[in-house]
């Protein structure tokens, strides 16, 4: 197999993003414009909802990688900061639902913007062509096309 090597250096490239350290850094570079509230542990929570819309605690907790423990101490802390609210799920009267207010939909534009501006420096003395092949490549990655 052609690939083996190139496979076995994109394992360990993708090991060393997904570290905790480098995420956290990643988010260290964009939470000085952070609303009171959110943090490293919960902007994940914040930014998944962002992603996914609303969600039970376990469900996102599943979908952001952390315990459902952690996500419903986060989301505590998060709405009473005002980003986010629970609700009666419709689908089971037992279940809750987290969802973003106004104002959470706010911070995560906000926080957004801060990330395109900190990725944008970083690429910003990539080779011509480099960034959109990350691009691409990440993509294949995720969404492989069909067969």
């Amino acid at each position: 197999m052609a690939n083996t090597g190139l496979a076995r250096d994109l394992e360990q490239a993708l090991g060393q993003l997904l570290l905790r350290r480098n995420r956290s850094a990643l988010y260290d570079a964009i939470l000085d414009s952070a609303p009171a509230g959110v943090d490293r542990q919960t902007y994940s929570v914040l930014s998944g909802l962002a992603r996914l819309g609303p969600q039970s605690a376990a469900r996102l907790a599943e979908e952001v990688g952390i315990d459902r423990s952690g996500a419903s101490r986060y989301a505590d802390r998060l709405e009473a900061a005002g980003l986010l609210e629970r609700s009666p799920d419709p689908r089971d009267r037992r279940a809750t639902l987290l969802n973003l207010t106004p104002e959470g939909r706010a911070a995560v534009t906000v926080l957004r913007n801060a990330l395109t501006r900190h990725l944008a420096d970083r690429i910003a003395d990539w080779p011509d062509g480099q960034a959109q092949a990350l691009i691409d490549g990440i993509r294949l990655l995720i969404d492989p096309p069909p067969d």
